[in-house]
């Protein structure tokens, strides 16, 4: 066994667990790769989609690019930006 130094950036670029990503994730990933600060897109929904599922599906790609975005559900489209809000963190108990 050999091991050997590599950039950090390498590390988040790879794929995890082997696990392979659907085409929609793919092109929500490059699609919030590409968003600018004060740029806005919308997901109208299709035959099956829900509300709630696109959501979840444009957060989780969020996570994987690294990005937060402000995401708002209206009837037939779900509407996201990128936003520079801090992190909410949670309070921790008092033991």
């Amino acid at each position: 066994m050999r091991i050997v130094d590599v950039d950090i950036k390498e590390l988040s670029s790879a794929s995890k667990r082997g696990r392979v990503r659907s085409p929609e994730t793919q092109q929500l990933l490059s699609i919030i790769d590409e968003l600018k600060p004060h740029e806005a897109k919308a997901i109208v929904l299709g035959p099956g989609d829900t509300p709630q599922k696109i959501r979840s599906r444009l957060t989780y790609a969020a996570r994987i690019a690294g990005k937060r975005l402000q995401i708002a559900l209206e009837k037939d489209r779900v509407l996201f930006a990128l936003t520079n809000r801090p992190v909410r963190r949670r309070r921790r108990k008092a033991a």
